[in-house]
């Protein structure tokens, strides 16, 4: 009797497992289309009650050029409700992922707001764990997948602090993160670090250790800047070029509010925000993992 029951056990793990592998390679990767239009975005104080609808249109007009985006400085789920209900009267049906506050005196959320119709989730949005207390923001990451390219994503947004000291202790620490991400699914190499780093990126003493991980690079460098008064690029994506391949060496700083607002700073900020998009895209019909 135990015999037979076990070889009843070993078939339906054998038809889950076949299951499951016709679910990753034939249905949650059934590309809709060839590219991922992926960003990263700080949008400043993003809160339900920072933003009328005119403001939030505007937002929302840069967003939908994007299949995915992660949102940081993000304050509420309301303004992302209204976001999505907003982004659904453009045509466009988007869902999103969202952490728990995270930050000591003023709080903050992430998340991964994406197009239903080309990205779908994998495993769900996990603040990444720190006993120790070494982030004011704890980072937040998530998989996903677009057609073939799947991928995991870690969303930070550095301490400002009274110090450079203090960002470069943070961002020192993102090595730790990426690897522990990385490590969370070693099937899974391809791991993309975005977010508001707060020190640009040829500061070595900052990135020195995120750098001596193999093949590791940042999409963005200077003189480039991602402030829209262009003094500063605090925002990035990372990745390991080894491992991401899929990576169609197309990117940009999006220059909204030179686009939208004339050049006005000002208003850009106010209205939206002091921060770029930084983007990038992906092919979905390669698997390389």
């Amino acid at each position: 009797m135990k015999k037979l029951l076990t070889i009843l056990i070993l078939i339906l793990m054998l038809i889950g497992a076949t299951a499951y592998y016709y679910y990753v390679k034939f249905i949650r990767v059934a590309p809709i289309s060839d590219t991922l239009r992926l960003a990263s975005w700080n949008i400043r104080i993003f809160s339900d009650g920072s933003r009328d609808d005119t403001e939030l249109r505007q937002i929302c007009q840069t967003i939908m050029d994007y299949d995915f985006i992660a949102l940081i400085e993000l304050r509420d789920e309301n303004i992302l409700k209204r976001t999505e209900a907003m982004l659904e009267t453009m045509g466009k049906d988007y869902d999103y992922q969202i952490s728990d506050e995270v930050g000591r005196e003023v709080k903050e959320r992430y998340a991964f707001l994406y197009d239903r119709s080309n990205v779908k989730v994998v495993e769900a949005g996990q603040i990444f764990p720190d006993p120790d207390d070494v982030f004011i923001r704890e980072p937040y990451y998530a998989t996903f997948a677009s057609g073939h390219f799947d991928f995991s994503i870690i969303a930070v947004h550095v301490i400002w602090g009274n110090t450079v000291g203090a960002r470069r202790e943070e961002i020192k620490k993102l090595a730790h993160v990426y690897e522990y991400v990385q490590q969370m699914n070693p099937s899974e190499q391809d791991v993309l670090l975005v977010g508001d780093f707060n020190r640009e990126p040829d500061d070595l003493k900052s990135y020195g250790q995120l750098r001596s991980i193999t093949s590791m690079i940042s999409l963005f460098d200077l003189p480039l800047k991602s402030h829209v008064e262009d003094t500063s690029l605090y925002d990035n994506i990372w990745f390991q070029s080894d491992h991401t391949r899929e990576y169609k060496d197309i990117s940009g700083i999006d220059r909204f509010d030179e686009t939208d607002f004339g050049n006005d700073d000002k208003q850009a900020k106010l209205a939206v925000s002091d921060h770029r998009p930084v983007w990038a895209e992906f092919r979905t019909t390669q698997d390389d993992d």
